[in-house]
């Protein structure tokens, strides 16, 4: 007797069909409108754990419900679902084959699947976006890859905007001027002109005392002459001329006018390049700002790339060399949509089949798409995996190597089946 048994009865176009198979490849075949498709999704919508409608009219016309049921001897399970007329997506229940019933279906089912049904020839249909989904609802990633996804968009935003800056900043450098001999800052006019009457003064007291000593000395010249009349006079006018000598000899030497005239000349365009200086300076500043702005945005792309990168390096993916990218799905560093068929064929299931279910069943909506060694490969994989592959398929050897349905029966000319 088979380990497994697949009913269903007054769903869509079945009237009744009851399989047991004997291999892990389980072909449902049949021309259009003979009820193979009605079958297959009886027990799709079987094993959703959410009891997803998947049609607005479930039950056969004329019928009073449907039910679609599985029996797996080795789980001693029965897994059962009825519709009725109220429209409602369906009753499911959970059981064990000795009659003990689980108080919650739809958890007790979700966990023996391990998830949901994953179908491996409609994955290989999807868009990359929809294939990247897919895979990633199969793998246990040790980041949230979306938040990843948000940060890098944040910092490629930090970075263009950094970047922008940065040049709006190099294009003001380059068209200022940068008098590198001009003062740091502007010069005070009220300083120079202190400094001006400063000296002015000196000079006067300089001057003065000069001219003092110029008088003494001419008066000593003609005291020396009347040296016999007037000796005490000269005694005195003496002392004073080297009173004034030691006076003048203690002052400093006499201060150029004419530099400091000129600096003060000068002031307006010495004060007009310290401005350009400090406004160069300043937006230099900025630019280095700027640029240092944009190399922390590089940096924080840097390390959420490295993050994604050993992330999806630490996570465990259904086969060797599998991965993701922005875009989709890669193997080896390859999109998905650049493998071989072959290969793509065993990736895709390769993912159905991750895990360890309890309940090991894939099915296969669109075998037609496979052509003979597509579906030998899937076959293979089956045995290799212990998987009970369910296909709707009715091209080449298929009403010979799988169960025919028509008229929403099984013939009575099934052939053997696999």
């Amino acid at each position: 007797m088979s380990a497994q048994t697949f009913s269903v009865s007054d769903y869509k176009g079945v009237r009744n069909i009851e399989l047991s198979p004997n291999g892990r490849l389980v072909v449902i075949a049949g021309g259009n409108g003979a009820g193979k498709s009605s079958f297959i999704d009886a027990i799709a919508e079987l094993f959703d754990p959410k009891g997803t409608k998947l049609t607005p009219k479930p039950i056969r016309e004329g019928a009073a419900e449907a039910s679609a049921e599985y029996v797996d001897r080795d789980l001693s399970l029965r897994i059962r679902r009825v519709w009725k007329k109220d429209g409602t997506p369906g009753t499911l229940t959970v059981e064990a084959l000795d009659g003990a019933k689980y108080s919650k279906p739809s958890d007790m089912v979700a966990d023996l699947l391990g998830g949901a049904i994953f179908d491996p020839v409609a994955f290989l249909n999807l868009d990359e976006k929809k294939q990247r989904e897919a895979l990633l609802e199969k793998v246990d990633l040790p980041f949230d890859l979306d938040a990843i996804g948000r940060q890098k968009a944040a910092a490629e935003q930090r970075r263009l905007e950094a970047g922008r800056e940065v040049k709006r900043l190099r294009g003001a450098l380059s068209s200022m001027a940068n008098p590198l001999d001009a003062p740091d800052a502007e010069i005070s006019s009220a300083e120079v002109l202190a400094e001006l009457e400063d000296a002015q003064a000196q000079n006067r007291t300089r001057d003065a005392i000069s001219a003092r000593y110029d008088a003494r000395a001419a008066r000593y010249d003609e005291l020396t002459r009347q040296i016999e009349a007037l000796t005490a006079e000269r005694e005195i006018v003496g002392q004073e001329q080297e009173a004034a000598r030691d006076a003048l000899v203690a002052l400093p030497p006499t201060i150029g006018l004419e530099p400091i005239q000129q600096k003060l000349r000068d002031l307006d365009e010495v004060n007009r390049l310290a401005r350009a200086r400090m406004e160069y300076a300043k937006v230099a500043a900025e630019h280095a700002d700027a640029e240092a702005a944009q190399g922390a945005a590089q940096r924080d792309l840097d390390k959420i790339d490295a993050t994604k990168r050993e992330g999806l390096a630490q996570a465990v993916f259904p086969i060797g060399g599998l991965s993701v990218d922005d875009t989709g799905v890669t193997f080896n560093g390859v999109p998905f949509s650049q493998v071989n068929s072959a290969m793509r064929r065993r990736i895709a299931f390769a993912i159905a089949t991750a895990g360890e279910p309890k309940l090991k069943l894939v099915i296969v909506k669109d075998g037609d798409l496979l052509d003979s060694d597509s579906l030998q490969a899937i076959a293979d994989l089956a045995d290799d995996r212990g998987y009970t592959v369910l296909v709707e398929r009715d091209r080449d050897e298929s009403r010979r190597i799988g169960f025919t349905v028509r008229d929403g029966q099984l013939a009575d000319s099934a052939g053997d089946q696999r």
